[in-house]
């Protein structure tokens, strides 16, 4: 403990300046220490095994701790049951009724505290003998039917009867896109009824420049004009639904 103070001190070095951590120097080439003393050399660390002693397995085996039993203090009777039982029996006054409750109820609590075990626990119920407890077992598989792989072509029966179907199902198509020539074939243009506004005295006036060869090249540019119009202006409606 001296060599954890190689500098030189001034005054008197006390016992308590060696255990102290906050004071003791590490020395050149070493750790430094904590101070703290070690126990002798006769001490023995862990914990020592008195099994033998004590006695062993055969001690705790012989001094088992067993549960003591528990028995009711105050046995209660079934008050209901008893006077209904009673008054079957046609007791109907009072004083029979006492005499009842106290042979038939002390009997009934005796069968009640001998039907318990010495833990306290009840007795469990009577197994009955024609109950099998599980999960039946799966008939078994012909010995026929797996050899000859009927199971195989029953599948097998199976998987084309089902392609079939599928094949047989036709799946019909959804609703085509419309084009230009849907729609030109479900627009048509209407006839037109009514023949523009003209003042009268303007209705004897002929044309000023006539660029047709002849009446019928003029009626038939005026009747694909007709034809075109609907497509372009849309289809009108009638006076009466506006």
């Amino acid at each position: 403990m001296k060599e954890s103070m190689t500098s030189p001190r001034l005054g008197v070095v006390r016992e308590s300046m060696r255990k102290d951590p906050l004071l003791i120097k590490a020395p050149l080439g070493k750790a430094r220490t904590r101070g703290l003393t070690l126990p002798g050399p006769d001490f023995t660390y862990g914990t020592s095994i008195n099994s033998v002693s004590n006695g062993g397995v055969a001690q705790v085996l012989s001094s088992w701790n067993v549960q003591p039993r528990c028995e009711d203090s105050t046995q209660t009777l079934d008050f209901v049951s008893l006077n209904r039982n009673a008054v079957r029996s046609g007791l109907i006054t009072s004083k029979e009724l006492n005499r009842y409750r106290h042979q038939v109820g002390r009997t009934t609590a005796q069968n009640r505290a001998s039907g318990r075990h010495r833990g306290g626990a009840s007795r469990p119920p009577p197994v009955l003998p024609d109950v099998t407890f599980g999960v039946k077992n799966r008939p078994a598989s012909p010995l026929a039917d797996l050899l000859s792989y009927s199971y195989a072509h029953r599948w097998i029966q199976e998987q084309s009867s089902n392609q079939t179907s599928n094949q047989e199902h036709q799946v019909k198509p959804g609703r085509v896109a419309e084009n230009r020539t849907s729609l030109l074939r479900k627009n048509r243009s209407l006839p037109v009824l009514q023949t523009p506004f003209s003042p009268p005295q303007w209705s004897q006036v002929p044309p000023a420049l006539d660029t047709f060869r002849d009446p019928e090249a003029r009626r038939r540019a005026l009747q694909t004009h007709r034809s075109k119009y609907g497509v372009h202006r849309g289809r009108q409606a009638p006076r009466d639904t506006v």
